[in-house]
């Protein structure tokens, strides 16, 4: 099993979804939750060309841009056709040594660049 940063989805027995952040080799693998993961994707600054791109969103919970980009990645991961797998987190553990990065620890995204 090939596990691709950033791309794949891991999905648990209670419907939770991780994106694995880090990978040494094939021995160990750091997850972390879709939601947040995703959270870091874009830098929100409310101007006017934020309510220009997400006017879809007006008056709604800021969660729920995240919540679709989460969504869009399961619709395509679950395809497979080339947009990201999704794999079983179970069998990801019998391949893997995983660790989770904890939802409410400080979370510095690698895809962020800022140390």
């Amino acid at each position: 099993m090939n596990v691709e940063l950033f791309k794949d989805l891991i999905k648990d027995d209670r419907g939770n979804y991780y994106v694995a952040v880090y990978k040494q080799g094939n021995e160990l693998l750091t997850l972390v939750n879709a939601m947040l993961e995703r959270s870091y994707e874009d830098l929100l600054e409310f101007n006017e060309e934020f309510k220009h791109k997400f006017a879809e969103y007006e008056h709604q919970f800021i969660g729920k841009m995240i919540m679709d980009k989460v969504r869009h990645d399961v619709v395509f991961a679950s395809k497979e056709d080339g947009h990201g797998r999704m794999h079983d987190l179970g069998k990801v553990m019998s391949e893997y040594r995983v660790m989770f990065i904890d939802m409410i620890e400080f979370y510095r995204n690698p895809r962020t660049g800022r140390l």
